[in-house]
């Protein structure tokens, strides 16, 4: 007997089929089989998926368990268990920073030194 479009249930909807692969390997990391569902043309045109979003969807009997594993954490909560990623963040935007103007300050050393 095949598998019916009422064997699969949408557990979430997305507005980037990056989002959505995100969300699918959350979910197969708990053993949860998912699938991302689009009319994007396979990913070639992604402005497609804007209009009904990217679907993740996964058999009827595990909607509930995607659906505690896709439960997004309280507001907040985040940035106070990990601290460390808005300090990685900072650093690495000085970084970005001083290497977009490198070559300005070599170009200004050059001159000023010949």
């Amino acid at each position: 007997m095949g598998m019916e479009s009422s064997d699969f249930i949408t557990v979430g909807v997305f507005g980037s089929r990056h989002d959505a692969e995100v969300s699918r390997a959350r979910l197969e990391a708990e053993g949860i089989s998912g699938w991302v569902r689009a009319d994007d043309a396979g990913g070639y045109e992604p402005q497609l998926g804007l209009t009904n979003g990217v679907h993740l969807v996964v058999r009827a009997p595990f909607t509930a368990l995607a659906m505690s594993v896709l439960e997004p954490a309280p507001p907040g909560e985040s940035h106070r268990t990990r601290p460390w990623v808005f300090l990685v963040a900072a650093l690495l935007s000085a970084v970005l920073v001083l290497m977009a103007g490198l070559p300005l300050m070599l170009t200004v050393w050059r001159f000023l030194s010949g």
